[in-house]
């Protein structure tokens, strides 16, 4: 392996570890305990938990009729939402767009390749390019779907490093 793929999974690999850091703490026992308390609290209907406590907290029988309790349903936010989508998918397109704009400029001999770690072919381009914004998509929904506020950060800086490699091919043209 080359010295710049090296480097470039090095960064990779470390970008990742930092993602990765916050599912490393712990849960103390306590919180447990009481997650556990309010879970069987939850599960006791409360035609049940009304006779319980109107007898001074004897129990009483359940109703002949019979009762049944569905907990309530734990809404989670949609992680895959339009906005992910769209700022996911203009990071994708503005790296194709790059690479389209390098190597047409590449072609006509007005340019070469502005990053020294990027190979100057087409499918050495598309394929790093690709890589990183697979791993920028990945990072930004672990992001979101652990309630970071930041989820959005990965794809408007590829974007707009992109968005600079392509205003540069316009320049040049």
């Amino acid at each position: 392996m080359k010295t710049v793929h090296v480097t470039m999974l090095g960064l990779a690999i470390g970008i990742g570890s930092l993602v990765s850091s916050a599912q490393d703490t712990a849960v103390p026992f306590k919180q447990i305990e009481k997650d556990a308390q309010l879970s069987a609290n939850m599960m006791v209907p409360a035609a049940e938990a009304a006779m319980s406590s109107s007898n001074g907290g004897a129990s009483a029988s359940p109703s002949a009729a019979g009762s049944i309790f569905a907990p309530p349903s734990s809404v989670h936010p949609r992680i895959l939402d339009s906005k992910f989508f769209l700022l996911n998918g203009l990071h994708l397109g503005m790296a194709f767009f790059d690479v389209g704009m390098t190597q047409h400029c590449i072609a006509v001999h007005q340019c070469q390749e502005g990053n020294p770690m990027m190979p100057s072919s087409l499918s050495g381009q598309l394929g790093v390019d690709f890589a990183f914004a697979s791993y920028g998509t990945f990072a930004s929904y672990k992001l979101k779907k652990h309630g970071s506020k930041l989820w959005w950060l990965s794809p408007v800086i590829g974007a707009g490093a992109h968005g600079a490699g392509v205003a540069s091919g316009f320049a040049h043209r």
